[in-house]
């Protein structure tokens, strides 16, 4: 098996245990134990058709977690799959989400900071450090969508005119 394919595999792993295991896995992808039971076998090449990775995956987003298949192969790509947000916030969105993304920073620069403070950065130092990116990133698209509402003309202190492009 692939590296890439071995990673997607672990993700797999974990959104069939997010689903409550292999019994669980099953019911919701509508296929046997067995079949399942192969998803989650980390020596088993067997991966879930795209039908049952987004069945799995939605559980994940109903109690949510993270979709690991998805934000799995997005990573394989070189993407990341990010959550659209719920953009009906409030008059002071756009504030919060500012607030939320300047966090997020902070975030990235403490986990790179503890990463490099022996000269050295370890494969689980930099995986933290690019999970930290990815949550800046993010909320970064918060920020953006809470801009791109239309509903946001309506909000006082902000004002837009012409073209965003």
């Amino acid at each position: 098996m692939s590296p890439a394919l071995a990673r997607i595999k672990r993700q797999v792993r974990a959104a069939v245990d997010a689903c409550g295991g292999v019994d669980g896995a099953a019911a919701t992808a509508e296929r046997g134990r067995s079949v399942a039971g192969d998803w989650h076998n980390l020596n088993h090449r067997a991966f879930p058709p795209l039908d049952c990775a987004l069945a799995l995956d939605e559980v994940a987003v109903a109690r949510g977690l993270t979709p690991a298949i998805l934000t799995a192969l997005a990573a394989e790509l070189g993407h990341v799959a990010i959550r659209l947000p719920d953009c009906g916030a409030g008059e002071d969105a756009l504030t919060r989400a500012m607030v939320e993304a300047s966090a997020e920073f902070g975030d990235v620069a403490r986990a790179l900071c503890e990463a490099t403070r022996d000269g050295e950065i370890k494969a689980r130092e930099a995986d933290g450090v690019v999970v930290q990116i990815d949550e800046a990133m993010a909320a970064l698209v918060r920020m953006r969508a809470v801009l791109a509402n239309p509903a946001a003309e309506a909000r006082p202190g902000i004002t837009r005119t012409g073209s965003a492009h």
